[in-house]
């Protein structure tokens, strides 16, 4: 998405375009995780300092003591950052380097990491490779690369012309090959990791990390490219109201899943798994409307009227 809305506004508009860009993506993920990180902080009786500190500035990922506090799911928002931070780099000097070069660049850097995180240094800084590769965004960037890529290459179409395919693919055998994907993938990953989950050997890890970082973005891409390519009942239910409704919930419904929906409703309220997940969907469609949009617009709106009044 980031590709289809900015793949030419930094290279034609510049600075200007990467404020607006900053605030539109501070608009739409800060506030509502700030909101649920406060709160999660606090019931999970949390109130060290470092653990604020790198929490409420999304770093937490880098620092495998604190990679599961907060939300729990908060070290994936720093990969999230980094990717924010570094996608006007990537989209304006795509056509130099491409999706190969980035990638060994992108692991370059995240080697660099690594290795400054064999220094003495507090809270476990990526403590080793096998963390850079599995929690951090050098570690993981192909499946952001690889988005980028399908978007330039198949989505987006060059000025004076449509958007084309290399081969047509029968309807629906994409999206459903791709969404089998993802439930394979999903399966091994659980089998390879095993339950309850133990150390990994070095095959085991080269296993696992290679279908989650490189084999599930594969699938997921296969999905989306189908979506694309044509009508089927996938693409036709996910643009249906209730697709779209679950989309606009589903930020809140990540955030809250880890902490509010296990720690908080199954284990304290009601020990239902689908009670559950229909209670938390519900109610982040419901926040969605109620907080997370009206937060947003609140900041937009903040951000765009103070130089009008100060000047």
């Amino acid at each position: 998405m980031i590709s289809l809305r900015y793949n030419q506004t930094f290279a034609q508009e510049g600075s200007a375009a990467c404020r607006q860009y900053g605030l539109n993506r501070f608009a739409r993920i800060y506030p509502v995780y700030l909101l649920c990180t406060i709160i999660a902080l606090c019931f999970r009786q949390d109130f060290g300092f470092a653990s604020w500190v790198l929490n409420l500035t999304m770093l937490q990922g880098f620092f495998a003591d604190f990679s599961f506090t907060g939300v729990g799911v908060g070290w994936s928002m720093t990969v999230e950052l980094c990717f924010y931070a570094l996608a006007p780099l990537l989209l304006r000097h795509w056509g130099n380097y491409g999706l190969l070069k980035w990638m060994l660049l992108l692991l370059l850097a995240g080697s660099l990491l690594a290795a400054i995180g064999q220094l003495p240094l507090p809270y476990g800084f990526v403590p080793n490779w096998t963390f850079m590769i599995r929690s951090t965004f050098f570690g993981r960037g192909f499946e952001f690369l690889l988005g980028i890529w399908l978007a330039k290459k198949y989505v987006l179409p060059s000025p004076g012309s449509s958007i084309s395919f290399p081969f047509r693919f029968p309807p629906g055998l994409l999206t459903y090959s791709g969404a089998v994907g993802i439930l394979l993938c999903m399966l091994l990953l659980s089998l390879v990791r095993g339950f309850p989950p133990s150390d990994l050997t070095l095959e085991q890890a080269v296993t696992f990390h290679g279908l989650n970082n490189l084999v599930l973005p594969v699938c997921i891409a296969a999905l989306l490219l189908g979506l694309v390519q044509g009508k089927t009942f996938a693409s036709r239910l996910l643009g249906s109201r209730i697709g779209e409704e679950l989309g606009k919930g589903s930020y809140i419904f990540y955030l809250a899943h880890y902490t509010f929906g296990f720690d908080l409703l199954y284990f304290h309220i009601w020990s239902n798994r689908w009670g559950v997940l229909l209670l938390l969907t519900l109610l982040s469609v419901v926040g969605y409307h109620l907080v997370e949009e009206p937060l947003r617009q609140w900041v937009v709106r903040r951000r765009l009227v103070q130089p009008a009044t100060a000047s």
